[in-house]
């Protein structure tokens, strides 16, 4: 089948989006992408690059991150007119036989409305976050505000005009049914985050990576990486910095950015945190071999959170045998995946920062529970989060040929 593939970002290097893509290509498949790029240079609107069998559509668009809330609204806002713009120059005689979109944004929604109605197919929209809620939790924003309504009527728009939504868990379909009865039980479908799975390596050489960041080799290091906001809660990671300060078998490594990435940051620097390290960025090679040199991988969130979340860090995690430590609010099903499904680390409420630091130097005592949890991970990961599951789903779920 000829699908759309509709996101506001997208990577041309690696990532679980390009892993599905290319992943339905060698499935036989056609597969077009179409996203917001704001580092398009061409004086077109947009520029056609292929990767892997993958055709990319990069629309030109203004900056969306690391900008400030206003600039980043007025881009958000443009999005829908831009794309559609770019879509219609590039894509407006061709045929598809679907549409895959992604949320968050909401505000991308009228793109995928608009192209179900130019195309005539369905929508299969991947829910990965859900918004408005999310922000409420966070205190971003107030329950039945104006803004609220406004977020929460494109949200239900966006649902009722997706065909099916891929959700990430069990926990997710529920939320999704629950909260939203106007949408057919049905339609909120099990989508889980895949990747495609790695070759298994040998263990690693660790010794020489560590070195050139200052990583003591016999210390029990604990990865924090990825996107570092208000979701990800980082006054738990600070309380754990400072009862393990100066600890010789404990190290903490921070590799990311975001809004609370600077704060983070001089936290470290101020409380002369000496087994501790912040990057907000690492050539991919090396960030590769940190990860790998690493030994319990960490998932931080928000205890304020009453929404299901599944960090998709996990996979990451999962692929290089990573022990993970994740501490949540107590709504999520995630826990059920670390400690019951997969059984591939240990959860503890995010709420209760001395049952984490209890975690903590549990795992950091105990290289031979560390390598049990990194491998029940990694089989999980084989046999749960192949890429080829969600092919497989979509296949079923749409009932098109190749």
């Amino acid at each position: 089948m000829k699908i759309l593939n509709l996101t506001p970002s997208y990577s041309l290097t690696a990532g679980m989006y390009p892993d599905l893509n290319e992943a339905l290509v060698r499935a036989g498949h056609s597969v077009k992408v179409a996203f917001a790029d704001p580092s398009v240079e061409t004086d077109d609107i947009a520029e056609i690059v292929r990767k892997n069998g993958v055709e990319v559509l990069r629309i030109k668009t203004p900056q969306i991150q690391k900008v400030g809330l206003l600039k980043k609204g007025i881009a958000f806002l443009s999005l829908p007119f831009l794309m559609k713009r770019g879509i219609k120059k590039f894509y407006s005689d061709e045929k598809f036989d679907l549409i895959i979109s992604l949320a968050p944004p909401i505000t991308f929604a009228p793109v995928s409305k608009w192209a179900k109605r130019k195309f005539g197919c369905p929508v299969f929209l991947m829910q990965k976050d859900i918004f408005p809620q999310n922000a409420v939790d966070l205190g971003i924003m107030k329950k039945y505000s104006p803004l609220y309504f406004y977020f929460r009527s494109v949200e239900k728009s966006m649902l009722k005009s997706s065909d099916k939504i891929g959700c990430m868990s069990e926990g997710n379909i529920e939320y999704i049914r629950k909260h939203n009865p106007y949408i057919p039980p049905e339609n909120a479908v099990y989508f889980p985050n895949t990747i495609n799975v790695p070759p298994r390596e040998t263990p690693p050489q660790s010794r020489g990576i560590r070195q050139k960041y200052n990583i003591p080799q016999n210390a029990c290091a604990f990865l924090f990486g990825g996107n570092i906001g208000l979701p990800q809660y980082t006054e738990l990671l600070k309380s754990a910095m400072s009862k393990f300060a100066g600890r010789s078998d404990i190290y903490f490594l921070v590799i990311g950015s975001g809004t609370r990435a600077k704060n983070l940051e001089k936290f470290i620097s101020e409380k002369k945190i000496s087994n501790a390290a912040f990057h907000s960025y690492m050539p991919r090679d090396d960030y590769e071999k940190i990860a790998k040199s690493c030994d319990v991988g960490l998932v931080i969130l928000s205890p304020k959170f009453t929404i299901p979340n599944y960090p998709s860090k996990t996979l990451s995690y999962m692929a290089t045998s990573l022990p993970i430590l994740a501490a949540t609010d107590t709504n999520t099903d995630y826990r059920e995946l670390v400690q019951t499904q997969a059984k591939c680390g240990l959860w503890r409420d995010a709420s209760d920062p001395e049952a984490f630091a209890e975690a903590i130097e549990k795992l950091a005592s105990s290289p031979e529970l560390r390598r049990e949890l990194g491998e029940n991970g990694r089989k999980f990961l084989e046999e749960n989060f192949d890429v080829r599951l969600s092919v497989e789903i979509i296949e079923k779920l749409f009932g098109l040929p190749k």
